[in-house]
């Protein structure tokens, strides 16, 4: 949400809130599925890792992998 914040989309920010709002309601069933809770600590820190780099199109990429992997495993 603070990488929301700085970039100052203040529709992005509701739309984001809105959605972890309902992705909440599923996160924790996808988070029990066997090894995801790891994968998805691993993809938190693919993305800082990015982020302290400076490198965007990699922190770009590795969150849409993380929002793409939670969607699944939820699924």
């Amino acid at each position: 949400m603070r990488l929301l914040d700085l970039a100052g989309n203040r529709w992005r920010n509701q739309m984001v809130a809105d959605l972890r709002k309902v992705m909440k309601l599923n996160r924790h069933n996808s988070l029990l599925k066997s090894g995801r809770l790891e994968e998805s600590l691993q993809e938190h820190r693919a993305v800082m890792e990015a982020l302290l780099r400076r490198d965007a199109a990699a922190a770009m990429q590795r969150m849409q992998a993380h929002f793409r992997n939670g969607t699944e495993a939820a699924a």
